[in-house]
């Protein structure tokens, strides 16, 4: 048989295969079986053995079932929005002084926001068990199961502190992570994961994650080593985030302050500032296209083209107008959080995989 009697015969083989399907189908026995899939409910009635055991598969890997990964990371962002803006929850005025300026929507609630708040001492712990679908065949915590824990405990410390952040034109990014092991976590032990910002660099935010076995004792969390007396070390992490505006890379320093860590000054600063953006674009809006109101469609846009971080400009790019001055980190009140910052940096590259850009 030639080459090109093959291909004939297989392409036509290839053609009567789905043909000779849908005849089978379109008896009056596929017809009958087509029905009795799709029409009739399906009965299954397993012994009572099969049904333990099919439920207790699915209760210890309850974490491990489709979707379940997605809700447990997404949860704490959403819960962060909600809880933090005053128009999906009861409405206070919209002047009260629990609120951000009433000219920046959405308003959020300070109380949610970490104004005034010691960066460095902004600790979040998340109580974890090693269920058995996290576990590896020697009765421990999986390696692989470290990063997916990490992966709901970052969003859910991140997601309330750096809200402000994607009001304000941001986004943030992970850039990398890296862990050093300690100790196993047994199977089915209970353990803690204690999230805290420690350092950060003219691009770089580190965020360590501390896999603890938890003790009873309620002394201060100690500032050098992270723990609690009578806790255990099982595992450090590591993650750097950057953020990012109009595909600028807005430096640790601002965000933060205008976040509302540290000095209140800061967070003063930043609030004026949102105003002065919003009415500029605001007025250039009137004046070009001479009208006097301005509608809902049309504000919601300006907003969000006059937010905060979008107004950034880097060194290349600043005309040096004073308007620009708060481009400048000595603008901001960020002397409190020098020393612990390069002390934060010194401390990873001692202790964890990820070693931050050595700074001169």
């Amino acid at each position: 048989m030639t080459a090109a009697s093959s291909s004939k015969s297989s392409l036509k083989v290839s053609t009567l295969a789905p043909v000779g399907a849908i005849g089978v189908m379109l008896t009056p026995w596929g017809l009958s079986f087509l029905r009795a899939l799709l029409l009739e409910p399906i009965r299954i009635n397993p012994p009572t053995w099969l049904r333990l055991l099919l439920s207790l598969l699915v209760i210890t890997n309850i974490r491990s079932t489709p979707f379940a990964w997605h809700f447990r990371v997404l949860f704490p962002a959403f819960k962060a929005v909600f809880i933090a803006r005053n128009s999906l929850l009861r409405k206070a005025p919209s002047t009260s002084p629990s609120l951000t300026h009433p000219s920046i929507h959405p308003q959020l609630k300070l109380s949610k926001l970490p104004i005034g708040r010691d960066i460095f001492g902004d600790y979040s712990d998340h109580h974890m068990i090693a269920t058995l679908d996290e576990c590896d065949w020697n009765g421990h915590l999986s390696n692989s199961s470290y990063s997916k824990a990490l992966d709901y405990t970052r969003m859910a410390h991140n997601s309330p502190r750096v809200l402000k952040v994607y009001y304000d034109g941001g986004w943030v990014a992970l850039g990398g992570s890296g862990f050093n092991f300690h100790r196993e976590v047994p199977m089915l032990a209970r353990y803690t994961i204690r999230m805290s910002l420690e350092a950060w660099d003219d691009k770089w935010l580190y965020v360590v994650g501390r896999f603890v076995k938890p003790s009873s004792s309620s002394k201060p969390i100690d500032a050098t080593t992270g723990l609690r007396e009578g806790e255990m070390l099982y595992c450090t992490s590591v993650s750097r985030y950057v953020c990012k505006s109009n595909r600028r890379t807005i430096p640790p320093w601002l965000w933060i302050a205008t976040s509302g860590y540290g000095a209140k000054s800061n967070w003063d600063k930043a609030e004026k500032l949102r105003v002065h953006y919003l009415e500029k674009a605001r007025n250039e809006y009137r004046a070009k296209t001479g009208k006097k109101t301005i509608s809902k469609k049309a504000d919601a846009k300006l907003r969000k083209s006059a937010a905060l971080l979008k107004q950034f400009r880097t060194e290349g790019e600043k005309t040096g107008a004073e308007e620009e001055a708060w481009m400048d980190k000595s603008f901001w009140d960020t002397h409190e959080w020098e020393q612990k910052r390069k002390v934060g940096l010194a401390k990873l590259g001692a202790t964890v995989g990820i070693l931050p850009p050595l700074e001169k």
